[in-house]
């Protein structure tokens, strides 16, 4: 799989603010959360959403079980009347408000979902990363992807740009609202696990010859290294969730390529919301 030049698809054109271009001449690049995902979306790279601890893994576990997933942002769904109404338009079953399930349920928590009945059609949202992919839904093609399908996320993006479907991908890292761990307080922080899923992705576009800009070079390096699970097992978010009684969607957000789906966006679906799951053989099929 060869590096694509994103100069040489049709339509890829430089944005200069004050004679600076901030975006760089690179196959693969990083950003944040969703105004990142809403800029790369505009110049047309394919765009990988990564929210480790939440909606990366879940989904990820989700496709694995035949689900297809709709996935709308917190604001949209109460455009919609809320959980209950949007599950009725969309036709699927919407996943409880609270992380922790009453029994049958499903919800953001991974763990919700391992057991869950195959080939569901589940509304999912979340705080940081349906936002993102409300922001990137222009975007050409569009990936959930983290640590537990890095490998195989890492060959469908290669497999989209080596079609000419774009020239570069921008994974973006969502981040968090430090209204998680410090109720009251406004604004999105930086989440290394973010950054590090990241990274997990790019390492394996590098590993396939792809360029990688300064951001995702720092991301794979930290991927890279020798304690990250560890390291990322003791994280700000891994601690909450632990804290919460969720330590079992710790341990399943750090299973490295346990799926061999990605979740990915229906090409050609009006709505650009619905994801199903897809490998780099079935995309190339299609």
């Amino acid at each position: 799989m060869g590096a694509a030049d994103p100069r040489a698809v049709p339509g890829w054109t430089r944005t200069a603010v004050g004679g600076f271009d901030p975006w760089p001449d690179s196959s693969v690049h990083v950003e944040w959360g969703p105004e990142g995902a809403a800029l790369a979306a505009g110049r047309g790279d394919v765009v990988v959403v990564v929210d480790m601890l939440s909606l990366s893994t879940a989904m990820s576990i989700a496709v694995g079980r035949e689900m297809t997933c709709l996935v709308y942002s917190g604001a949209e769904i109460e455009e919609m009347g809320g959980p209950g109404q949007a599950a009725v338009l969309l036709g699927a079953r919407s996943l409880s408000r609270e992380r922790r399930a009453e029994p049958g349920r499903l919800s953001l928590s991974p763990a919700s979902l391992t057991t869950a009945e195959p080939g569901q059609r589940v509304v999912f949202t979340s705080p940081d990363g349906a936002a993102a992919v409300q922001a990137a839904s222009p975007a050409p093609a569009l990936l959930i992807g983290g640590p537990r399908n890095a490998t195989a996320c890492s060959r469908l993006v290669a497999e989209y740009m080596g079609s000419t479907l774009a020239g570069r991908v921008t994974v973006v890292a969502c981040g968090e609202r430090w209204s998680s761990a410090a109720p009251g307080t406004l604004g999105r922080r930086p989440a290394v696990e973010d950054w590090a899923g990241a990274g997990s992705i790019c390492s394996r576009l590098a590993d396939f010859g792809y360029s990688l800009s300064a951001e995702a070079r720092l991301a794979a390096r930290l991927w890279e290294t020798g304690r990250v699970l560890e390291d990322l097992a003791e994280c700000l978010s891994a601690r909450e969730l632990r804290a919460r009684g969720f330590a079992a969607d710790v341990d399943l957000a750090l299973r490295v390529d346990a799926d061999e789906k990605v979740p990915a966006r229906m090409q050609g679906e009006q709505t650009r919301r619905v994801f199903i799951g897809q490998t780099a053989e079935t995309a190339s099929a299609e």
